[in-house]
């Protein structure tokens, strides 16, 4: 240990005094150090110094002799014989010049010394004074070897005296070393929470520190006088017993009761043998680690298992899959694999806050727990999505049982802050092993249900079925086809006409793209947003048609004598794009067309699922002058709400598409549907005619334009051109154009 050097001012009018056996004891309180110095040097420990300390004086035939040894502001002071040991104030001592001086310290008569005059050596009639500097292994000094006598010696000690005790410190010195590395190790020991230890095969525990308090049983000998002993725990002895000597053990861990309370433990230890091999017992370090492994096990715990409704996470469920897989592997049993998608989830989140939504999903995981078998793994996959791992359900009728069940527990109302709240769910079901070889392919397939549930109406289940998987190996080769025909530049623009019901002219057209692909055919892709939904393909793909069909609009400017509407259709994954009005007005001013000619298409199924962030994406466009359409108008439910949230400007109405969803008049409800629409203050465009009885029915209804029927050949941009360069605005009547194409 580093001491910290005495200080060399000597300034002072009181110098250091030398202190001796004869000095006064501190008066100042004995600190944690010198303390535990004192108990080790009580404990036998002085025998050693106190021998050195005899055989100084015999050597310099003085009357006393000792071992000073500094601790700061006090020093301890071990004496010859029966002189005992004392703590005196190291300002007071002899030895503190020693310290000063670095070396060797010899008064031959303190009466001549005047800076000793007042020293309580002269008092006790000691005149002569020597010391030596004892060292550590760092060089620092540590103590003093010190001799005393009542006569002077005028002078000095001789030179083979001086000699035999400079060798004698250096004994000393070892002898401090060593000792201070035992109080430091004893120390150690009782601070520690690690608890060092022995083992032998017969006795068990032949080692314990002395403060040590462990679960390692501590029994008291009968009579207070005898020491106390150690026995290892059963639970000890039984690893240990069981363990290879020629291995060490390295943080093998076993739990054993202390005080009532189960304790673990970690033990580090190896084999100790004698000199002829034969095995004697460990010797190791054990280490408490009760806190460490409750802290692993909530850990483990929460790794696994979702915080807001105590159900598995999704790390959690697919140990749980994979564990059925193996199960299945070994005993053939099945299992059934349910996922769950809330329906209107976050339209409640919105609407009341997240506190009540997670108050909601509280609820409904209880009611999932009392929906299936107490063998079931139940998680919260993350957000709204749920999934149920149940080895009970086996039978296709248990499976419907069950789903139909979960679908009216989880849309029966939950009372939260006061307000009752629904959602529904949509359930995708996949059986193992019939619907998935590995845990990735049940899970696909269960996911694919659930797209399929949620694609019909949501608030149902659906259980995989062959077809969806094909469904999506199409739409995944569709995927990489158009990533292919774009890199490729197989991509082309194919353009539908808008004329006017009043007196036939051309007044624009509607961009679709136009795939050519490498076996020679062309693939109109004007229902590829439906198919691509909100994919990265089907956002470059927008992206790339309204770019590119923005500067075929330009030239168009330039041939036709009014100006003309472009109709573009947008893909979901375009609206959910928060950049969508600054990409718009971009290209726009990139072909320098003004934001009225552009009309930008939504689908219904866009307009029903519609977020505040899309709804202000579309109301900061329609402020920038572009124009809001809507397609399949008529096709499904259409409120009045959701085309005056969308700023619709414009709506596509297909008669025979609306005459499909109900057994009724096509042309009445025709009517109907654009008569709604125009009371909104919303027009009225006739889509996909195909006959004059068409667009004489939707005139009289109220719509303005046409655009030709699908089924129509589409122009390209030249001939679009060559169109707009005619003096009588084109063809006559719509049914000669769409027969004639």
């Amino acid at each position: 240990m580093k001491r910290h050097p005495f200080p060399t001012d000597d300034k002072s009018p009181q110098a250091p005094a030398a202190g001796t056996a004869a000095g006064r004891p501190a008066e100042t309180s004995q600190n944690g150090r010198v303390q535990s110095l004192l108990a080790a040097l009580e404990d036998q420990g002085d025998i050693d110094l106190k021998a050195l300390a005899e055989l100084a004086r015999g050597i310099a035939g003085c009357a006393r002799g000792f071992v000073a040894i500094l601790e700061g502001a006090q020093t301890i002071v071990v004496n010859a014989g029966a002189g005992g040991t004392l703590v005196l104030n190291t300002s007071e001592t002899l030895c503190s010049h020693v310290v000063r001086q670095g070396k060797p310290v010899e008064y031959p008569d303190l009466r001549l010394e005047p800076h000793l005059a007042d020293h309580p050596s002269l008092a006790a009639g000691l005149y002569f004074y020597a010391g030596f500097p004892l060292r550590d292994v760092d060089g620092d000094i540590i103590a003093s070897l010190c001799v005393q006598d009542h006569a002077p010696r005028p002078g000095g000690l001789d030179d083979g005296t001086r000699a035999m005790l400079s060798h004698l410190g250096l004994i000393a010195s070892r002898v401090l070393i060593t000792r201070n590395h035992t109080t430091w190790l004893r120390d150690f020991l009782d601070i520690a929470s690690d608890w060092v230890w022995e083992h032998d095969p017969v006795h068990g525990i032949t080692f314990l520190p002395t403060e040590v308090n462990t679960p390692a049983r501590k029994a008291q000998s009968e009579g207070d006088a005898e020491p106390l002993t150690y026995e290892a725990s059963p639970e000890l002895l039984a690893l240990l017993a069981n363990h290879d000597p020629a291995q060490p053990l390295r943080d093998r861990r076993y739990q054993t009761m202390h005080r009532g309370q189960m304790h673990s433990i970690s033990i580090t230890a190896r084999a100790r043998y004698g000199r002829d091999g034969s095995f004697l017992g460990y010797r190791g370090i054990c280490r408490d680690v009760t806190v460490e492994e409750e802290s692993r096990r909530q850990m483990e715990y929460l790794a696994r298992h979702d915080p807001l409704t105590g159900l598995a996470n999704r790390i959690g469920f697919k140990s749980a899959v994979d564990a059925a897989f193996s199960e299945w592997q070994d005993s053939g049993d099945p299992a059934t694999l349910l996922l769950l998608d809330l329906d209107n989830f976050k339209v409640i989140n919105d609407t009341y806050g997240h506190a009540a939504g997670d108050e909601l999903l509280k609820v409904l995981a209880g009611r999932l727990q009392a929906c299936v078998s107490s063998d079931a793994t139940i998680a919260r996959l993350g957000g709204d999505e749920f999934a149920i791992l149940d080895p009970a359900l086996r039978s296709d009728l248990g499976i419907e049982d069950c789903a139909a069940t979960l679908v009216r527990a989880l849309s029966d109302p939950v009372h939260v802050d006061g307000r009752s709240v629904s959602c529904g769910v949509s359930i995708g079901i996949a059986l193992l092993p019939r619907d998935g070889g590995t845990p990735d392919q049940l899970l696909g397939n269960a996911d694919l249900a659930l797209y399929a549930a949620k694609s019909e109406g949501r608030g149902r289940f659906k259980q995989f079925q062959l077809p969806m998987r094909e469904r999506i190996d199409n739409l995944d080769r569709l995927k990489r086809g158009v990533l292919r025909a774009r890199q490729d530049g197989a991509l082309d623009i194919g353009l539908r006409e808008i004329r006017s019901l009043a007196d036939n002219s051309l007044i624009g057209a509607h961009a679709v793209a136009v795939w050519n692909r490498p076996d020679g055919s062309r693939r109109v892709l004007d229902q590829l947003h439906d198919e691509l939904g909100s994919s990265r393909e089907a956002l470059d793909l927008g992206c790339w048609l309204l770019e590119e069909s923005a500067m075929l609009a330009r030239a168009w400017q330039s041939v036709a004598r009014r100006p003309l509407r472009l109709r573009v259709g947008l893909a979901p994954a375009q609206l959910a794009e928060p950049g969508l009005p600054m990409r718009v007005r971009a290209i726009l001013a990139r072909a320098t067309l003004a934001p009225e000619t552009l009309q930008i298409d939504l689908s219904a199924g866009m307009l029903a699922a519609l977020t505040p962030d899309m709804q202000a994406s579309l109301r900061q466009m329609k402020a920038d002058g572009v124009r809001i359409g809507l397609t399949g108008y008529g096709r499904g439910a259409t409120t009045a709400a959701q085309l005056l949230a969308a700023g619709v400007d414009r709506v596509g109405l297909n008669l025979t598409s609306a005459g499909q969803t109900v057994d009724s008049d096509p042309h009445r409800l025709a009517q109907a549907l654009a008569r709604l629409a125009l009371d909104l203050g919303i027009a009225v465009s006739a889509d996909g005619v195909t006959s004059r009885a068409e667009e004489r029915t939707l005139a009289l209804a109220g719509a303005d334009e046409f655009l030709l029927a699908t089924t129509a050949p589409l122009k390209p941009q030249a001939a679009f051109l060559r169109l707009l360069s005619r003096q009588d605005g084109g063809l006559d009547a719509p049914v000669a154009t769409a027969s004639a194409m």
